[in-house]
């Protein structure tokens, strides 16, 4: 009996010690977990924020996954359910918003790049000044955010003024005022010409997520002095 009752303290004691090294394997597990959720989460943000222009060219194995919207749009899926509801938020305020663009395949943006380039030469430009003058109103093959999927360019539909024209109508007007709520900024706006390198383009906005584009809204900062200001090394 007495080798009996001396055992049964040290089968309660490593069972205490068991139960006790299980407990903090599963908090472990746990912490480990969040933070690698966190992580995720934390480098979904970063990767919403890819700086593209011609010092920061489209890495080759840029990839995401893309939704078909229709009419042959497409779009970086993350910003699809964003988009659409700032779609329809537009048009319930009596706008009347239409995708004139957006995901460009490389080919795409190169022909876009071309045609502009064209017309610019047609019209009297040597071929070296029409590159000057578009590299401040759009971009070559690589340096486009459309090749991204994260870019838009939205348009007021049936609307016969040239898209520069179009800042006064109500589509743009709302677009400029309520698109930060939706995850949305205008990237290129006029009071940051000098930063952005690029002309004021009232239809064209980027997708950076709510937090960042609330952000950007109540700092009144371009993308670049976003980026800057939080995530230079």
């Amino acid at each position: 009996m007495d080798g009996v009752q001396t055992r049964r303290p040290r089968a309660k004691k490593k069972l205490w010690i068991l139960l006790t090294v299980i407990l903090l394997v599963a908090l472990s597990l746990l912490f480990l977990g969040t933070r690698l959720r966190q992580w995720v989460q934390d480098k979904e943000k970063t990767k919403l924020l890819t700086l593209v222009d011609r010092e920061h060219p489209v890495e080759d194995d840029y990839n995401v996954e893309f939704t078909l919207l229709g009419e042959g749009q497409m779009v970086d899926s993350r910003c699809v359910d964003d988009l659409e509801a700032m779609m329809e938020a537009c048009r319930r305020a009596g706008g009347k918003p239409v995708l004139a663009a957006s995901f460009r395949t490389w080919g795409a943006q190169e022909r876009a790049w071309e045609e502009a380039l064209d017309a610019l030469v047609q019209g009297g430009l040597s071929r070296e000044q029409a590159e000057m003058r578009l590299q401040r109103q759009t971009e070559e093959p690589g340096c486009s955010e459309h090749q991204l999927g994260l870019a838009v360019d939205i348009l007021e539909q049936d609307s016969e003024a040239e898209r520069s024209q179009q800042v006064d109508t109500p589509t743009l007007r709302w677009l400029q005022e309520h698109s930060w709520r939706y995850g949305f900024i205008l990237r290129y706006p006029e009071n940051k010409t000098e930063i952005t390198g690029k002309d004021f383009r009232p239809w064209h906005y980027r997708y950076v997520g709510r937090e960042a584009a609330e952000q950007i809204h109540e700092l009144d900062l371009s993308l670049e002095e976003y980026i800057e200001m939080f995530f230079a090394s």
